[in-house]
């Protein structure tokens, strides 16, 4: 049983010595992302005839991350990153599955992160990645009055969700 809490540990140390070796920075692509979060609903139409319509709330995640989405200490979103967010747009507008009704948008909350060597070289990386995804939203028809962005920098690193290439 103690080899499993060892075995952890070491895989600890292995991750936080590659985050820490510039000449793996590679390995840091994992905090290069920007969050994407919208809020919404969809109407329901009327159970009975005369009835109000209801509504459905809707909750929709993406994100644009890793190499594809962008370059190392850049905030040029890169076509890997636009497809992400192309498909929440289609979801928006088109339908989730089978129901096609679109989604009223109610907000679409933007956040930035960067790994922490980035945010030594660039301070303000993350706002700018977060911005960037702004204007892509915006240029796709979602309306800017209801996105809010921030950026959160490597103080509040999201999940490792790939690992470093061999």
């Amino acid at each position: 049983m103690r080899i499993l809490p060892l075995s952890a540990a070491a895989m600890a140390a292995l991750l936080a010595g590659c985050a820490a070796s510039p000449e793996l920075v590679s390995c840091l692509q994992p905090n290069r992302r920007v969050a994407v979060e919208v809020t919404g609903s969809k109407e329901k139409p009327p159970a009975k005839p005369g009835a109000k319509p209801g509504r459905d709330n809707v909750l929709l995640k993406s994100m644009a991350q890793g190499d594809g989405a962008w370059d190392q200490n850049g905030a040029a979103l890169k076509a890997g990153g636009q497809a992400e967010l192309d498909k929440i747009v289609s979801l928006i507008q088109n339908g989730i599955k089978k129901d096609p009704r679109p989604v009223n948008i109610g907000s679409v909350i933007i956040t930035g992160h960067t790994d922490r060597l980035e945010a030594e070289n660039n301070a303000n990386l993350d706002e700018q990645r977060a911005k960037a995804v702004q204007t892509y939203l915006a240029q796709k028809g979602l309306d800017p009055k209801l996105m809010f962005w921030e950026g959160k920098d490597a103080r509040e690193p999201m999940p490792v969700t790939k690992f470093c290439a061999d």
